[in-house]
């Protein structure tokens, strides 16, 4: 019986508990229907409160208004709370660049959203079903999912509960049929120019030729991936945990280093924190291949963001982390920037040689403000014996990652580099042996513990 496998179901997945208030996510087809009538039903067993809301999309004109209207009805009549709303799906997918189906969905879990922060937290019950499980499952996998994809639907998320994902859609309306129930059909539901529409009058029947419990099958198979899945993904946890560097920055080697599932685990996972959309496995893959690349090559992710391979780690960027910085400094002031700090003075004492951090210049060909800036495109620094060497090839050599040169000050005088601590300075502008004053420029890491 229909009513005692949601009932079990309920219980199995702890989906509701007494004195819960429920939100039926009702479109007037047959799940939903069916879904509302099970949960009034309940109700009396567990003390629920239930509800309906309907979204109308505005898609089929007066078909889409009819059926929130019979929703409407069949609420008033049972005496249930009715929420309705309408939005032009049509209108919203062109605005923000999305599918139908996408902008629909969207629409719908933001009104469920506000729903259930406006009754205090209460649960929303839709209804979905075992057949809209195997045709989701078969979706993504002609998509190239990755195995957390070809899970399935689950039971729960956050306040979101499927009451009826272990009923099959022949038993929802067989229900329907045998309580009396009515509904109406969506016509939208038998057009094929809709992916899940071929599946369900294409595909789905094509299995059942070969095997007459395709779906069932389908969805077992689905609940095996899903628990080896939660595994492999506790083990890709634990691998970013290792690989961590800082924030938004990883290590290459750890992740390369791990056994290929749990690689293509954690790189999905990284991508889902990186707000990469529609995580397929190719783009999984992609992500892997670009630990592996030479450092400057980056993947896009969106919103302009992009993981960029850097010498040992890969790294979220986005244009705001790439801003410079730019300040004017004269001798007997000193620079504090987030993780160093810059001097100018002037002295009658030359510091000892060899000392990265420290330049030292003739005061009296280098006098006046000098700027303190972050690097940009093209900045050459004079080399010993003549010629220049850029800035990128300076770090380069000097092995500096790509996520730091941005925060590496580059001094100038007017428009030339001179000090590049510390890793350069530029041979000019040097005192004379017999020099009695010296200006001197100073760079200073600023411990964690000094910030």
């Amino acid at each position: 019986m229909l009513y005692e496998k949601v009932k079990k179901t309920i219980q199995d997945h702890s989906l509701l508990k007494r004195g819960d208030t429920v939100i039926c996510a009702v479109s007037g087809g047959a799940d939903s229907m069916c879904l509302l009538t099970l949960m009034l039903k309940l109700s009396k067993e567990m003390d629920l409160t239930v509800a309906a809301a309907n979204l109308n999309h505005c898609l089929r004109g007066p078909e889409s208004d009819g059926d929130s209207q019979f929703v409407e009805t069949v609420c008033e009549i049972k005496g249930v709370p009715f929420y309705g709303k309408r939005v032009d799906v049509a209108l919203t997918a062109r605005a923000r660049g999305l599918s139908l189906e996408e902008a629909g969905r969207e629409e719908r879990y933001k009104f469920f959203d506000e729903l259930s922060a406006q009754l205090g937290g209460a649960k929303i019950a839709t209804g979905h079903n075992l057949s809209d499980n195997a045709e989701t499952i078969i979706f993504r996998l002609a998509r190239g999912s990755g195995a957390k994809g070809l899970c399935g639907i689950r039971y729960s998320r956050d306040n979101i509960i499927r009451p009826l994902l272990d009923a099959t859609r022949k038993e929802i309306e067989a229900y329907l049929v045998d309580n009396a129930v009515m509904w109406r059909e969506d016509s939208s539901n038998s057009q094929l120019c809709y992916s899940r529409n071929k599946i369900r009058h294409a595909v789905i029947p094509r299995l059942e030729e070969i095997q007459p419990a395709a779906v069932e099958k389908i969805v077992s198979c689905g609940h095996s991936i899903a628990e080896d899945e939660e595994y492999l993904s506790s083990l890709a946890e634990k691998l970013l945990s290792s690989a961590f560097v800082d924030e938004d920055e990883y290590s290459t080697s750890a992740i390369l280093g791990a056994p290929p599932p749990i690689a293509r685990r954690a790189a999905a996972k990284l991508l889902e924190n990186w707000g990469a959309k529609d995580i397929t496995q190719e783009k999984i893959m992609s992500f892997l291949d670009l630990c592996s690349k030479p450092s400057g090559k980056r993947m896009d992710l969106s919103g302009g963001a992009y993981v960029l391979r850097s010498f040992y780690t890969v790294l979220r960027q986005t244009r705001q982390t790439e801003r410079g910085f730019s300040y004017t400094l004269k001798p007997g002031q000193t620079l504090r920037h987030e993780d160093w700090e810059l001097s100018i003075r002037l002295s009658d004492q030359r510091p000892p040689r060899g000392a990265n951090c420290v330049a030292v210049f003739d005061p009296n060909q280098l006098f006046g403000s000098f700027t303190v800036r972050s690097r940009q495109d093209g900045d050459r620094i004079k080399l010993r014996g003549g010629g220049s060497k850029k800035l990128q090839d300076l770090f380069v050599d000097q092995k500096i990652p790509l996520s730091m040169r941005s925060r590496v000050p580059v001094i100038l005088k007017g428009e030339e580099v001179i000090f590049v601590p510390p890793y350069r300075r530029t041979p000019r502008y040097q005192p004379d042996p017999e020099a009695k004053s010296f200006l001197i420029i100073e760079y200073k890491e600023i411990k964690e513990d000094e910030k």
